[in-house]
């Protein structure tokens, strides 16, 4: 499968703040050389991130969602497999766009781990709307 179909296939939404620590923590704990991270903001990745600056990222990426998302529940935050995650989208909480309903543009991920070598998906589905950057 290619990473368009697989940026549109089925994910779950980790709607529970347990759930999204959990997620993060056994990738951190268990990092793998085999992902690539696709900061939507930065130029595309070449190739796959080296597991310290990964655990980094994560560990960037659970402050600012704690920091950031001030919710009862997380819901910015889609895996592919719970139990054993191959696609990861992770949402700026600044920049979530319409709180209900659907939209003609919905936001684009800021941050996507991936096995699969990323593709440029602001050019294919549309550009960010910045309401405030999250530089990593």
């Amino acid at each position: 499968m290619d990473y368009l179909t697989e940026f549109r296939g089925r994910f779950i939404g980790i709607m529970q703040w347990d759930d999204c620590d959990a997620l993060l923590e056994k990738l951190i704990a268990n990092p793998a050389n085999d992902w690539y991270f696709y900061d939507t903001l930065l130029p595309l990745p070449q190739r796959t991130i080296n597991t310290d600056d990964l655990v980094k990222k994560l560990i960037k990426i659970h402050d600012i969602l704690k920091a950031e998302h001030q919710e009862r529940y997380c819901g910015i935050v889609y895996v592919d497999d719970l139990e054993n995650p191959t696609f990861i989208k992770i949402f700026n909480p600044n920049n979530l766009g319409k709180a209900c309903g659907s939209s003609e543009n919905p936001p684009i991920p800021q941050w996507l781990l991936s096995k699969t070598k990323p593709e440029d998906v602001i050019e294919k589905f549309a550009p960010v709307i910045e309401s405030k950057r999250l530089y990593l």
